[in-house]
């Protein structure tokens, strides 16, 4: 059986998962590089330059294994990373480069003290947040100037300086909303104040797609996790992101 590459539309992949992490990454009008079979899609997500540089399969694990396995067959050289569900059997990949998980709410958060404190930080690309999450998140996933960010929003001290931030992101044509780059500057931990951001950009994301909203967090990080569970966020896919030696 060969598997080879084609265009696929988003719709194509939709219709074969209910992936959540999925619908919020690509819509039925997406286009790109892609490859399915019976319980599995894989797709591109990687640059546009190279979109299948960085690969995310998503289904059953078993029949996700035997997707890649004919798929890396196929290819001359394997991508860069792939991302696969977690235990997921994956030959020849050199090391899991993130253990990372899905987090998705269904209904309004609780309000909070905090959520008073927020608001929208204008101005893309912002040199105040970038400062911001150099500080306090050095590892963020969404940076300012992401085309796909639709608003960013945080908390000042009394003198103006942005001290808690975070975004909302939209993929073009995507079904659901995704928040990214929580971050609190270290002086102001402990107030609440990400799990008033998180909140804050829950609504917003919840008046413009009612279903959900979700976010990405890596899985070694409890403290976050125990915040965003407060908040109604339950935990729906557990990812691995592998990684290759294409040298």
């Amino acid at each position: 059986m060969t598997v080879g590459t084609r265009l696929c539309t988003g719709a194509e992949i939709l219709a074969v998962t209910d992936d959540l992490w999925t619908r919020s990454v690509i819509g039925p009008s997406w286009s790109g590089p892609g490859w399915l079979m019976p319980g599995a899609a894989c797709y591109g997500t990687g640059t546009a330059e190279e979109p299948d540089g960085c690969l995310t399969a998503v289904g059953d694990p078993h029949a996700v294994a035997d997707l890649v396995r004919l798929l890396l067959a196929e290819r001359a050289e394997p991508p860069y990373l792939l991302t696969v569900p977690r235990g997921t059997q994956v030959e020849g990949a050199e090391t899991a480069a993130a253990q990372w998980e899905v987090l998705s709410l269904h209904h309004a958060p609780p309000l909070l003290p905090a959520e008073g404190q927020v608001v929208p930080v204008a101005g893309e690309p912002s040199a105040e947040i970038t400062a911001l999450l150099t500080a306090a998140s050095p590892e963020h996933s969404v940076r300012p100037g992401a085309p796909d960010v639709e608003l960013w929003a945080g908390v000042r001290d009394t003198n103006g300086a942005l001290i808690c931030g975070g975004a909302m992101v939209r993929k073009p044509g995507a079904a659901l909303c995704s928040l990214a780059s929580i971050a609190t500057a270290p002086a102001y931990r402990g107030q609440g104040l990400a799990a008033g951001v998180t909140a804050w950009l829950a609504r917003q994301a919840l008046e413009r797609e009612p279903s959900g909203c979700l976010l990405a967090l890596d899985s070694a990080n409890h403290g976050a996790k125990r915040v965003y569970e407060r908040l109604g966020f339950r935990t729906v896919r557990e990812f691995s992101t592998l990684e290759f030696d294409v040298w």
